[in-house]
């Protein structure tokens, strides 16, 4: 077990340029203990402001790492994801807004 002097070091340290984040797919295969507000509001499809929004009420429980940066831990999102019955889609797409009823009409005009 290393000592918590060499995990303070290492947490410290910058990341390698290979050793970015992973794109987070799945919550239930994530493998990072915690996931960024900004990595949540991608997976659910919903702004980052709803995301610190559930924060705030305290319905999403998070971690403040500094006075601008929070973590949501992996489980807790899972939990959050399961009790708000959220469905995330099956594709990789984004949802797409219905489409617009057609306006080539000017408006008083009859057509």
């Amino acid at each position: 077990m290393r000592s918590v002097e060499a995990r303070i070091v290492s947490m410290t340290q910058p990341l390698p340029k290979d050793n970015k984040r992973t794109h987070l797919e799945d919550l239930e295969t994530h493998t990072e203990a915690y996931v960024t507000i900004g990595e949540l509001a991608r997976y659910w499809h919903v702004s980052r402001q709803q995301i610190y929004k559930q924060i705030e009420a305290g319905t999403l429980p998070a971690i403040r790492l500094g006075p601008r940066l929070l973590r949501v831990a992996t489980a807790e999102a899972l939990k959050f994801e399961r009790h708000a019955h959220m469905r995330v889609p099956d594709t990789g797409h984004r949802a797409q807004p219905a489409p617009r009823a057609d306006k080539t009409a000017v408006r008083g005009q009859r057509t």
